[in-house]
């Protein structure tokens, strides 16, 4: 059954991944100004992290509020293990995602808690997620109900699967009517559960969708992305679309997986693209790696590797990346084909985005094919060339190499670039 269901995942994998870039259809969008965020971060409550989470611009943290860590004993709900976390986050003006999920052992007989919740036992979940709204009420500023139900994390029917999500957004928005709710938290676009999902009523109380464009790699992320929205308007939905995690890890057996020089590609590629698609917010999965550099025990097992740092804070090159996309892009405004072509080929993947917070301009480019050409650019204002792998920054000159690596440019004023063959 696992190498069936791993045969599967692979095919999807590669079903969606080709290599040329999708193209955004649609308009200009406003890129938020807290479109980034991270999953899995202040867990230490440390200065030295959240100067890091600070240095590189992420304004969310997502963290699971599990149910077996608050109610460990029937009845009994204790919040101590979260508190500190939620408090630490705002004096350092970081929003929360907090996640309502799993269950607890004391449910089940003989003490093996499951991925699942019989509908006789939701009033028990209702329970925890009644008590814990409550308790972090105007502390959190989101929740999203449950994660990957339609992957791994949940093992019951479908349909038990939607009254749970039914009841747990009633019970929250009844709490709470301020409540930000986030449902769905969909691994991949799975469009037969999501239109069952919205027959049932489970997104009547819910302000925004979230899903996971995990792919093997930014082309296929994208495509997956492109798949969400086509379903989302059948079911008329028009609402708020949150990436709650995607990333790449850099070690271990998944097809997703790329090198260290690899990821800061990656990383601006998957930005630039969600950005571009109108995004609500995107959370990188994940903020740091399980171990050290040169330290996990199992060079295998890909979940210790999907980090941007190290668990020292030392960062990994797409650090940069990250940063780089977190100065610039928030406040923007994404406008398709601002720059100037001039038989520049579609192989040539340009976006542009407009008077970021910093006031300035960006133009991100790469080349879809595995080779480099010249291109010209021209430019009267002072543009910068900002380097993703080191966050170097150079005066970028009127002539560029454009590879597969993006380069990114920044500049000021209202100058329109202009592209053109040597």
């Amino acid at each position: 059954m696992f190498l069936t269901s791993l045969f599967c995942v692979l095919l999807s994998f590669f079903a969606f991944s080709c290599s040329s870039t999708p193209v955004p259809k649609g308009g200009s969008v406003i890129i938020p100004e807290d479109f980034f965020g991270m999953v899995h971060a202040g867990q230490t409550r440390s200065v030295e992290e959240y100067m890091l989470l600070d240095e590189m611009g992420a304004e969310w943290i997502l963290a699971t509020f599990y149910w077996d860590s608050i109610e460990k004993q029937k009845g009994a709900l204790d919040f101590s293990g979260y508190d500190d976390f939620v408090d630490t986050a705002r004096e350092n003006s970081k929003k929360v995602v907090a996640v309502l999920a799993y269950t607890t052992d004391w449910l089940f007989p003989g003490g093996k808690g499951k991925s699942y919740i019989t509908p006789e036992n939701i009033p028990y979940f209702l329970h925890y997620v009644e008590g814990t709204v409550r308790h972090f009420r105007g502390r959190v500023d989101a929740w999203c109900i449950w994660n990957e139900p339609n992957y791994m994390f949940w093992k019951g029917s479908n349909k038990d699967f939607f009254l749970l999500s039914k009841l747990a957004a009633e019970k929250i928005r009844e709490t709470d009517p301020e409540a930000y709710i986030i449902g769905g938290a969909f691994w991949r676009a799975p469009a037969g559960f999501i239109r069952n999902m919205h027959k049932a009523g489970a997104m009547e109380n819910i302000d925004a969708l979230a899903f996971h464009p995990y792919a093997i790699n930014p082309s296929g992320s994208m495509k997956v992305y492109d798949k969400f929205r086509k379903v989302l308007e059948e079911i008329n939905y028009h609402g708020p679309v949150w990436i709650t995690e995607v990333g790449y890890p850099t070690g271990g057996w998944y097809p997703t997986s790329v090198s260290l020089e690899e990821l800061p590609s990656h990383v601006v590629k998957t930005i630039t693209g969600a950005a571009a698609r109108g995004a609500r917010t995107l959370l990188w999965y994940a903020f740091t790696d399980s171990y050290n550099e040169g330290e996990a025990p199992d060079a295998n097992n890909s979940e210790q590797f999907f980090g941007l740092a190290y668990p020292d804070f030392n960062r990994k090159k797409g650090a940069w990346a990250y940063e780089l996309c977190a100065r610039f892009l928030p406040g923007s405004r994404y406008v398709p084909e601002f720059a100037q072509r001039e038989n520049i080929p579609t192989n040539i993947v340009t976006f542009c985005f407009l008077e970021g917070i910093t006031g300035d301009n960006t133009l991100i480019l790469w080349n879809d094919k595995n080779r480099s050409q010249t291109v010209n650019l021209s430019l009267s204002a002072q543009a910068f060339l900002h380097d993703i792998a080191t966050g170097e920054t150079l005066p970028a000159g009127t002539v560029l190499n454009v590879g597969k690596q993006p380069l990114f440019i920044t500049w000021q004023g209202a100058e329109v670039p202009r592209l053109s063959f040597p």
